[in-house]
């Protein structure tokens, strides 16, 4: 088992799936990505945890928690074996948990969406841990250079069938996770009541706003 650390959350831009956020998960040495599509409900809470952010409507996952908590369970970790998509919706991660109270230690199988899975060992404060296999099925390698904003960045560009002119290289700005920090400010201002929860009706229109932010004018579509 490999640990992982939730490097954050995007919106991937495709309207027509219930999954419209990616949850980015990196290896200790920061050398792999993995991917998890997740919905909004499961999104939101993990942007916010890993924001510190406070829910004024908290979720299932959140009284989950609290409650295991107040109970005096522990979860001591999550291990994340394998990941399978099941048609037509049902994305689901087999889990092993691992609680404890007191002396007592139990272990339990459950299959999970992956937001789940992920919002569970933040809200918890657990390890979060995946299969060696899994990176080798779903894994994406990070040479020199490459961050998970490139990643996606560029994923984005092939799917939108858009090619760089030549020599020319992707603009991400100053923090160089303006996807990721987008969505945290989205989030920071729906909760102050100043915007509404991941708005998707303008979902084209962010995306051709990130295009043009990453490419300027000579992009060729």
């Amino acid at each position: 088992m490999i640990t992982v650390k939730v490097e954050g959350v995007r919106r991937n831009f495709i309207p027509v799936s219930a999954f419209l956020y990616n949850v980015f998960l990196l290896d200790e040495a920061e050398r792999r990505l993995l991917i998890f599509p997740v919905e909004r409900h499961e999104a939101l809470p993990i942007v916010a945890a890993l924001n510190n952010l406070t829910m004024p409507r908290p979720g299932a996952i959140h009284l989950m928690a609290e409650t295991l908590t107040l109970l005096n369970y522990k979860l001591k970790e999550i291990r994340i074996a394998s990941y399978s998509r099941l048609p037509p919706l049902y994305h689901l991660c087999e889990c092993q948990l691992s609680w404890s109270s007191g002396e007592t230690v139990r272990e339990q199988t459950k299959n999970l969406c992956a937001g789940d899975a992920i919002g569970l060992a933040l809200l918890m404060e657990a390890p979060l841990l995946v299969s060696d296999e899994l990176f080798k099925q779903m894994g994406v390698p990070l040479t020199d250079g490459q961050t998970p904003e490139l990643v996606f960045a560029r994923y984005l560009l092939h799917r939108e069938g858009i090619t760089l002119p030549e020599g020319k290289e992707l603009r991400l700005g100053y923090s160089k996770t303006p996807l990721r920090d987008a969505l945290v400010k989205e989030v920071k201002a729906s909760l102050s009541g100043k915007a509404p929860i991941f708005p998707e009706e303008d979902m084209e229109q962010r995306k051709k706003e990130y295009l043009a932010f990453l490419l300027g004018e000579s992009a060729h579509v």
